[in-house]
């Protein structure tokens, strides 16, 4: 058997005793984290803002379906006369609004964050042909619109600035 000669090479590693970051690597990690923020803060706050605004076209689904069982329980739906009579236009809370059917929601319920303050309900007139008067303005977030003579009823959900309408039982 023929052996060769095996040379080995030795590599020498220095440990530097030292050891730690830079200033450079600490500034591009504090570079680094502030781009991810800028990134994620302002989806993080609209995503807070579209689930009030779900929230509120929820609960204006639930008081369109109270309502639907009022009208299918009595055959009518709330007279716009004796609710506006009885809350002077201004829900502040539902116990006086056809109570056995929407009894836990009161103006805390809405969501959205609104300047004036026009938060909850409020209740006004269709018109004679069951539809929503052009001058009628948006005075609450959620708008219940019904008939003197209980043959409609219609309820909105409104953005926080009250001008665009987000959900209708109309449509």
């Amino acid at each position: 058997m023929i052996y060769s000669n095996l040379k080995i090479a030795s590599v020498s590693v220095q440990i530097k005793k030292d050891a730690g970051f830079t200033l450079v690597e600490v500034l591009m990690v504090v570079v680094i984290l502030s781009v991810l923020a800028a990134i994620t803060i302002p989806k993080l706050s609209s995503s807070s803002d579209t689930a009030r605004r779900n929230a509120d076209i929820a609960t204006a689904h639930q008081v369109k379906s109270a309502l639907d069982r009022y009208q299918a329980e009595n055959g009518v739906y709330p007279l716009a006369q004796t609710e506006l009579s009885a809350a002077s236009g201004k829900v502040t809370s539902t116990n006086s609004f056809i109570p056995k059917y929407i009894s836990k929601l009161d103006t805390t319920t809405t969501q959205q964050r609104t300047a004036g303050g026009q938060k909850g309900f409020a209740v006004t007139r269709l018109d004679s042909n069951g539809l929503i008067p052009a001058s009628t303005t948006a005075t609450n977030l959620i708008m219940i619109y019904l008939t003197d003579d209980g043959s409609g009823a219609e309820v909105q959900a409104y953005d926080s600035a009250l001008t665009k309408v987000i959900w209708s039982s109309g449509n």
